[in-house]
């Protein structure tokens, strides 16, 4: 199977981190998020992804390149000037042969153990043109999607249907299953949406279907968004608690009473050194005299805190360092 996946955003949300690394390679408890997200498609079929490319590209190329380029047939597109994820897509229309595929976002966690098999079951027992993953979702955060009684979409924020007040509420996670009729509602060689198509397909008269998740998702195109998928991990509500403590590069100490082993990450602690869980040390990290760390601190692997520092809700890279006495909240360091 075929994908395409969208890494041309320039992921303005998560700046100034992004204006160094290219929001599919921000980090997430020591691998870059397209890591968490690629293990999934080749775990659904996808063999064969189209990449599009922007911020950073030559980056982000070698990178996929050196590290994917052998579990994938992979095909580069670079935009010199953004054509959003329709104008992304229409660019590389020829690769996809006339068959069914996926596109996804680059920047959203999902459970690991979800089987893309039954969306496309769904997708073409009912005959859609497309199927759009969706969560339930009552923020008001997102662009609001109802569906009908048979799973189609009624309403899609303000540009199709009517709101009904007895209709729940849905938001697009970022993954969808296409036909190539999509491609008949894209405009050429300028800027456009898939969504925007998925729109004209409803218009049209064709199958628009939801497929409803229930089980963990979270978007990390924003510093809130970002920092909470690393809490959810420290306080044990997203799966991939999982995936980082198999990949045995953090120490997740979630209980103050409890008892734990830093001697396995090579991490010494001083006794004057104050650790509020839940927190997450990664390798090697080094934490000065006096310092404070936590509540929800993710320190990564061979960073540094100062003597004295106090690190709260805040997420520490790799290979960071914050200075003495350095008081840190809400905060993301990576350098």
């Amino acid at each position: 199977m075929k994908a395409m996946l969208f890494c041309a955003g320039i992921g303005s949300r998560l700046s100034p981190i992004t204006n160094f690394v290219p929001k599919p390679m921000i980090d997430f408890f020591g691998r870059p998020l397209v890591d968490y997200i690629l293990p999934q498609l080749l775990r659904w079929g996808v063999d064969e992804i189209a990449v599009n490319l922007h911020h950073r590209a030559e980056v982000l190329r070698r990178d996929l390149k050196t590290r994917w380029g052998n579990v994938f047939r992979l095909h580069f597109s670079n935009e010199p000037h953004l054509l959003g994820t329709g104008g992304g897509l229409k660019k590389v229309e020829r690769l996809f042969g006339g068959r069914t595929f996926l596109v996804a976002n680059s920047d959203f966690l999902l459970d690991p153990s979800v089987d893309i098999g039954q969306m496309l079951d769904v997708h073409s027992r009912n005959g859609a043109a497309a199927t759009l993953l969706l969560k339930k979702d009552s923020t008001g955060r997102y662009t609001p999607i109802q569906l009908d009684d048979n799973g189609r979409i009624s309403m899609l924020g303000s540009m199709f249907g009517t709101h009904d007040p007895n209709r729940l509420l849905y938001a697009f996670c970022g993954l969808q299953i296409l036909e190539p009729v999509v491609f008949r509602f894209l405009p050429p060689n300028r800027p456009s949406s898939v969504i925007a198509a998925d729109v004209e397909m409803l218009g049209a008269g064709l199958a628009v279907q939801g497929f409803i998740l229930d089980c963990y998702w979270r978007e990390l195109g924003d510093l809130d968004n970002y920092r909470q998928a690393h809490f959810d991990v420290l306080d044990g509500t997203s799966p991939y608690r999982r995936v980082v403590e198999e990949g045995g590069r953090f120490a997740i100490i979630q209980d103050r009473h409890g008892s734990f082993d830093l001697d396995d990450f090579e991490i010494a602690l001083d006794p004057e050194v104050r650790i509020e869980p839940p927190v997450a040390l990664g390798r090697s990290c080094i934490i000065g005299k006096g310092a404070a760390v936590g509540p929800y601190a993710v320190i990564g692997e061979n960073a540094k805190i100062g003597p004295g520092a106090a690190v709260t809700r805040s997420i520490v890279w790799r290979g960071a360092t914050i200075g003495p006495n350095k008081k840190l909240r809400d905060s993301v360091v990576y350098q």
